[in-house]
């Protein structure tokens, strides 16, 4: 199932404490209120059951505070900004609760990526896994995928057996 939502992503923010309440930042409060209006249409008649694969891009924006320059030379890099990209997961996961599926404690396995933008976004795709179901945790991207076949091979050439 995937879902494209036209938002800046932001990064969940530790709660405050003070001696009388509990509260989050301006800014993490505000992504959720706007998640909330976006999803506050999308009405699935069955949410997803069992354990699911979630992967999220984040399409950070890139800082209006930069030259031309390096606005063109960091479009589409990867994003190295000083945020956690696991808060930026959680901050959009927690959005999604009973939304898209029950609780995000369904998501067993996930895959993360953070890109700078000219245009900020969140993409998701969640792909609900049969029981005994286990993907590979190599990453896609990996220069160092190899087959089954390829790994025992090289390891008998490690151990002297070829």
């Amino acid at each position: 199932m995937k879902a494209q939502f036209n938002i800046s992503p932001t990064p969940a923010s530790r709660p405050r404490v003070t001696r009388w309440t509990t509260y989050y930042g301006k800014k993490y409060t505000k992504f959720k209120e706007e998640m909330a209006a976006i999803t506050e249409v999308i009405k699935l008649e069955n949410l997803m059951q069992g354990n699911i694969y979630a992967e999220i891009c984040f399409n950070v924006q890139i800082p209006k505070s930069w030259s031309k320059k390096k606005k063109e030379a960091k479009n589409g890099a990867y994003c190295d900004n000083n945020a956690d990209i696991d808060n930026y997961c959680k901050a959009i996961l927690d959005s999604l609760n009973g939304i898209y599926y029950e609780d995000d404690r369904q998501i067993v396995m996930l895959k993360a990526t953070m890109f700078w933008a000219i245009e900020p976004s969140i993409e998701c795709n969640f792909t609900e896994l049969k029981n005994k179901q286990r993907l590979s945790p190599t990453p896609p991207m990996s220069p160092f995928i190899e087959t089954d076949q390829e790994y025992y091979k090289r390891v008998a050439q490690l151990n002297g057996a070829i």
